[in-house]
């Protein structure tokens, strides 16, 4: 898991596209990932706009731009340990009586890893 409250809570913040609301301490620590945003020359016919249509504008802009772009990048592997969790809750569910704690550590061992090992492995371990 990850040990940075503010990482985790900026990441939410900015996978829910709520960027503008991320606190000063979220945005030190989401530094890394900020993508450097290209700001393109005003031409002359946004000079001869009004200051509320270049604000307005300006405010258009900051709303379709992404700003961490490399947060999308980042595996959520809280989804494994959930799912991990998950078995051993339904194995412990099931067969809790006088159940070892190693017995079901090599349970819960052997259903993660199912994808491993099968029937004929088994078999051909026996004989």
């Amino acid at each position: 898991f990850i040990s940075s409250r503010d990482f985790e809570s900026g990441c939410v913040r900015v996978l829910r596209d709520n960027s503008n609301r991320l606190t000063r301490m979220e945005k030190a620590v989401l530094q890394p990932f900020a993508a450097s945003a290209a700001t393109a020359p005003e031409s002359d016919a946004e000079e001869s706009s009004s200051f509320v249509e270049r604000l307005q504008k300006r405010r258009m802009l900051a709303q379709h731009e992404q700003k961490y772009v490399l947060i999308r990048s980042i595996p959520p592997t809280s989804n494994i340990v959930e799912r991990f969790f998950s078995i051993a809750r339904t194995t412990f569910g099931q067969e809790c009586n006088n159940l070892q704690p190693a017995t079901l550590e090599q349970i819960l061992f052997l259903r993660q890893n199912a994808s491993c090992w099968n029937v004929g492995t088994i078999d051909s371990l026996r004989s």
